[in-house]
C-alpha cells in the first residue's frame, strides 16, 4: 500500500484480502473502504463501516402534472390558532408549490393562556419550519421547561419529571437508596430543584450546557399565534377572515365547498380541519365517531387565572393536585398561568374558581374552558385531515397537545398524495395517530390511578375507577422489579412491543417511582459511594448554574450560544439530530 493510500480503519485481515487483489480492484476497494486521505472531508464512512452503512439519499419531492384533473394544488387550512398557523407554516415550507390558504373569523377569540411543550418542538420550530431563533426570542419572549414538577403522590414535596429522564445519568437506583425518592437520578432533576438552568458565568463569558440536556419551551399563546400569523403572511399564507357555516359534500363524501355566514363560498383541492373541539368538518360535516376517554380521563373543564411571579422564573412546569383534578402553573416573562382542570361531575365552575383563589388569591379575572377527552375514529377522511383539537383532545397533564399537533402535521406533509387519483397513506397515518393519542391516555391514566396526594370523593374515585388496561401488563411487570429500565433486554423489549408507553420505560418508571408506586425495587450493582460521587459532582454544577432570568438574558445578549444550541454536531437540537429524526 503506497503512501498515497494509508491503511485507515481497515482491519488486518481485511487488509490482506485488499493486498490479494489486483491493483485497480485494490485501488477501488481501499477508496471506498478507507475514503480519499488527500481530498476534501467526504463524510463517508470509514473503515468496514462502508461494507453496512448506507450514504445513498432520496428526495422526496413529487409535483402534480399540469393535465392532472385530480392534482392537489389547493389546501384550506379550516381555523387558526397554534394549530392552524402551525399546519399552513409546515406546508409553505415543505410543499412551496402548494396554494396554501388558512381561514378564521377574528369574532372567534384565541384562549390565551400559557403553552408548556416537549423538547421537539424545538427541532419543530427552527429546523422543520426554519424559525430564526433570535426573532422568536425576541418577538415571543419564550422561557425554558426543563421538565414538569408533580405536587402528586405521597410525598409533600412531590417529584421532577425532568426530560433527561432517559439518561439516568446519576442513577436511580441511587437515589432511591440514598434519599428515599427521585430527584437525584439526573442532572436537571436536580436543576429542577434549585430553579437553576444549566448555563454558567466563566469569566467574562458564558458556558452553556443546554446542548447536552432536552429542554423545551414555555410560550404565552397570544404572543405565539400573534407572531406565528405575521409570519405567514411573509411566507405566502394567503389569510381570509370569514365565519363559516356549514361544509357541502360532495356525492363521494369528500368536501366540495365551503358556505361562509355572508352566503360566499371557498373551495379547495384539500382541507385541513384545525377548528378545534368544534371539529366542523371530520366530526360535524363528515360525521366521523368519537371515541371518549372518558373511562381514564375523568375532568372535562378547566378555569384559568395568571398571577404575578415577580421576576420569578421557575425553570418548569408545575402539576398541582386539586380537589377534584390538578392546576397547571406555566411561568412565562409577563407573569404565571394557571389552569385548574377538572370534572364538572365532581366540582361546579363556581366551586371550581373558589378553590383557584384560594391558592392564588391574587390573580386575573378567571376564563372558562370546556372540553371532551378523546378521538376521533379517523384523523383523515376523503380530502379532510385533522389537526389538533379537532381530531383528539386530552388534557397538558404532560404537555403532549402541542407535541401531538406537530406529529400530526409532518404525517400530513410527508403524507399527502399529489393527486387525489394517486395511491393514499391514509389508513397507514390514521392508525400511526390513533395508536399514539391512545399511548397517551394510558400514559396519563397511571398518573390519576396512582396519586395518593388527596382523599377527596374525585380522588377516591380515580384511584378505584380509572382504566389502565393498555398498560395493566407493564405495571405488574413493573410491580416484580422496577425500574423497568433496567430489566433484562428481552423484558424490554416484550414490554415495548406490547404496552404503548409513549414516552417510553423511563417515563412510566419516573411517574410510578415519583408517586412510589408499590413495587420490588431492584438490587443496585454497584457500591454506593459511586452514586454519591455522580452526586456530589451534579450538586457542584447545580451550585454555581444560573436562575433561569440571568440565563435568558445571557442567551439574549450572545447570539452565539443560541447558534451552538442549534448548530454545533454534538448537540440535542442540532440540524443533523433534526434531520435524523425526520425534521430537517
Amino acid at each position: 500500500m503506497t503512501s498515497e493510500s494509508p491503511k485507515r480503519n481497515v482491519p488486518a485481515d481485511l487488509t490482506d484480502l485488499i493486498d490479494g487483489l489486483p491493483a485497480h480492484d485494490a485501488t477501488a476497494v481501499r477508496d471506498w473502504l478507507a475514503g480519499d486521505p488527500n481530498g476534501p472531508d467526504t463524510g463517508r464512512p470509514v473503515g468496514t463501516r462502508a461494507l453496512f452503512s448506507s450514504t445513498e439519499r432520496a428526495v422526496e419531492e413529487f409535483r402534480p402534472a399540469s393535465d392532472d384533473e385530480g392534482a392537489i394544488r389547493s389546501v384550506g387550512v379550516i381555523g387558526g390558532g397554534t394549530a392552524g398557523y402551525l399546519t399552513a407554516l409546515a406546508l409553505r415550507a415543505k410543499r412551496p408549490w402548494l396554494d396554501v390558504t388558512l381561514v378564521e373569523s377574528a369574532a372567534i377569540p384565541i384562549i390565551g393562556v400559557g403553552e408548556a411543550t416537549t423538547p421537539a418542538m424545538i427541532t419543530f420550530l427552527h429546523h422543520y419550519l426554519g424559525i430564526d431563533p433570535e426573532r422568536l426570542y425576541r418577538e415571543v419572549d419564550p422561557t425554558w421547561k426543563l421538565g414538569i414538577k408533580f405536587d402528586w403522590g405521597p410525598d409533600p414535596d412531590g417529584f421532577m419529571a425532568p426530560f433527561d429522564w432517559d439518561s439516568n445519568a446519576i442513577g436511580m437506583l441511587g437515589a432511591l437508596a440514598e434519599t428515599g425518592g427521585i430527584d437525584g437520578f439526573s442532572l436537571q432533576s436536580l436543576l429542577m430543584r434549585a430553579d437553576r438552568t444549566p448555563v454558567f458565568r466563566v469569566g467574562d463569558r458564558h458556558v452553556s450546557l443546554m446542548k447536552h440536556l432536552p429542554f423545551a419551551y414555555h410560550l404565552d399563546n397570544g404572543r405565539f399565534v400573534a407572531f406565528l400569523t405575521r409570519l405567514a403572511r411573509e411566507r405566502g399564507v394567503r389569510l381570509v377572515d370569514a365565519r363559516l357555516r356549514e361544509a357541502v359534500l360532495d356525492a363521494s363524501g369528500n368536501v366540495s365547498a365551503l358556505r361562509a355566514d355572508d352566503g360566499s363560498e371557498l373551495s379547495f383541492d384539500f382541507y385541513v380541519d384545525c377548528t378545534g373541539f368544534r371539529s366542523m368538518l371530520l366530526g360535524r360535516a363528515m360525521g366521523t365517531p368519537f371515541q371518549s376517554y372518558a373511562d381514564s380521563l375523568f375532568t372535562d373543564s378547566a378555569v384559568t387565572v395568571n398571577t404575578d411571579h415577580s421576576g420569578h422564573l421557575k425553570p418548569y412546569t408545575t402539576a398541582t393536585t386539586m380537589d377534584a383534578g390538578w392546576c397547571w402553573t406555566i411561568p412565562t416573562p409577563q407573569n404565571d398561568h394557571h389552569g385548574y382542570v377538572y370534572s364538572s361531575a365532581a366540582l361546579s365552575e363556581e366551586e371550581a374558581v373558589r378553590e383557584l383563589a384560594r391558592r392564588f388569591p391574587a390573580s386575573t379575572e378567571p376564563r372558562h374552558v370546556k372540553f371532551r377527552a378523546g378521538r376521533h375514529e379517523e384523523a383523515w377522511r376523503g380530502n379532510v385531515m385533522a389537526v389538533g383539537n379537532s381530531y383528539a383532545f386530552v388534557e397538558p397533564l404532560e404537555s403532549s397537545g402541542l407535541l401531538m399537533i406537530t406529529m400530526g402535521i409532518q404525517a400530513l406533509v410527508s403524507s399527502l398524495p399529489v393527486s387525489l387519483s394517486d395511491p393514499s397513506p391514509r389508513e397507514l397515518v390514521n392508525r400511526a395517530l390513533a395508536d399514539r393519542w391512545d399511548a397517551i391516555r394510558w400514559f396519563l391514566a397511571i398518573h390519576y390511578r396512582f396519586n395518593t396526594r388527596k382523599d377527596t370523593p374525585f380522588w377516591r374515585d380515580a384511584r378505584t375507577r380509572t382504566d389502565i388496561s393498555g398498560l395493566q401488563p407493564l405495571v405488574d411487570a413493573y410491580a416484580g422489579g422496577a425500574p423497568l429500565r433496567y430489566r433484562n433486554p428481552l423484558v424490554r423489549a416484550l414490554l415495548q412491543s406490547t404496552a404503548p408507553t409513549f414516552y417510553g420505560l423511563a417515563g412510566v418508571d419516573t411517574i410510578l417511582l415519583g408517586q412510589r408506586v408499590p413495587a420490588r425495587i431492584l438490587r443496585s450493582g454497584e457500591p454506593s459511594a459511586e452514586w454519591r460521587r455522580r452526586h456530589r459532582a451534579a450538586k457542584a454544577l447545580v451550585t454555581h448554574a444560573l436562575p433561569q432570568d440571568q440565563a435568558l438574558a445571557a442567551y439574549a445578549t450572545d447570539p452565539r450560544l443560541l447558534k451552538e444550541l442549534l448548530e454545533a454536531p454534538d448537540s440535542w437540537a442540532s440540524r443533523a439530530t433534526a434531520v435524523r429524526n425526520g425534521m430537517g
